[in-house]
């Protein structure tokens, strides 16, 4: 009887103490969701904080563009009335202030295409015009390269953004002696714009990023300028993308000729 009560007791000693073991284990496993749960919800907070604070310097830096671009707006009107060289750099230097301008005021907008028929090689010309002297600077060649019947049914100012956007990237990338190109083809029912460069490159890692808001591979960057291309993409119905290699850069933009469907993409956005 003393040897069953004995291996009783043995026993349920073995018990608590394995029992003892697993509430230890549990506790422990609790303690480290605890943690990892105050982690997150810390991340989170930091999380909110800065969309916060950046949602102040958005609303701040639409202030700013407004008041900033009233006096462009002076000097510019005030520069062409003016000869000479000089003024046609003021005139130049104003405009792509005010594209930067524009920028920032169209990042906290909807953009709704003015939709009309666009000769692309009109488009890329004037876009080569407007930036050669900038490319001259830097030694930079501006080649153009577009078939003849390339029309696209779009905004013809939005896209001139866009164009600006990246061209002047590409500008800012490629070293000396470099070439940036621009071509427009058709394929299929699309109209395909290319825009290239003999620059760096973009590493793997940022290439993955160079869309979102407020990234920047250039210091001389303010991370709004390649947002707002493809939302001006996608706000004709269209796609974009890019690939990069140390021998340079090319971002492929595909608009639809299709009115129609442009038409109906831009119904829905109003």
């Amino acid at each position: 009887m003393s040897g069953h009560a004995a291996v009783t007791l043995e026993d349920l000693v073995t018990r608590f103490q394995f029992a003892s073991e697993s509430l230890e284990r549990s506790y422990r496993e609790l303690q480290g969701r605890v943690q990892s749960l105050t982690a997150e919800l810390e991340r989170e907070r930091e999380e909110r904080i800065r969309l916060e604070r950046l949602a102040a310097m958005g609303e701040m830096a639409m202030e700013l563009a407004h008041e900033i671009r009233n006096p462009l707006g002076s000097i510019e009107l005030y520069a062409s009335m003016l000869e000479g060289e000089y003024a046609e750099q003021i005139v130049r230097s104003v405009r792509l202030l005010n594209h930067s301008v524009t920028n920032v005021l169209q990042f906290g907008r909807p953009i709704v295409p003015a939709p009309q028929r666009i000769a692309i090689s009109r488009l890329l010309e004037g876009i080569r015009a407007f930036l050669q002297p900038v490319a001259q600077q830097k030694q930079i060649e501006i080649t153009t390269d577009c078939d003849s019947d390339c029309f696209a049914v779009a905004d013809l100012e939005l896209l001139h953004r866009m164009l600006l956007n990246l061209v002047l990237n590409a500008l800012r990338e490629t070293p000396t002696d470099g070439i940036v190109s621009l071509s427009g083809r058709v394929a299929g029912g699309d109209v395909v714009i290319e825009v290239g460069d003999t620059g760096r490159g973009i590493h793997e890692q940022k290439l993955t990023r160079i869309f979102d808001p407020m990234f920047s591979t250039s210091r001389e960057g303010c991370g709004l300028g390649l947002p707002i291309v493809k939302r001006i993409v996608e706000s004709h119905n269209g796609e974009i993308t890019v690939s990069s290699s140390p021998e340079g850069t090319r971002f492929v933009i595909t608009l639809p000729q299709n009115t129609e469907v442009l038409r109906e993409s831009v119904a829905c956005s109003r």
